[in-house]
């Protein structure tokens, strides 16, 4: 009976956290804003992305800027 009544009072206070984590119609713009990428987070979609090495050297070439490769080797998640 002891034990009860302790871990009832340990369990109080994660239940009032867990209340104020709701999503309400007060707090769904605050969440949304948090989750949601902001405009600096997506500048990296304004780089023009070449799908092919070799066109992005040429590309790279007539304007004279460098080129930036990503490889990877294995499955994308991770699971090889």
């Amino acid at each position: 009976m002891k034990r009860t009544a302790i871990a009832l009072l340990l369990l109080l206070p994660l239940a009032a956290i867990s209340s104020a984590n709701e999503l309400t119609d007060a707090s769904y713009e605050r969440v949304r804003k948090h989750v949601l990428p902001s405009a600096e987070e997506e500048a990296w979609r304004k780089n023009a992305w070449r799908t092919t090495f070799w066109q992005g050297v040429i590309d790279a070439n007539k304007e004279d800027k460098p080129v930036m490769l990503f490889a990877m080797n294995g499955h994308p998640f991770g699971c090889t």
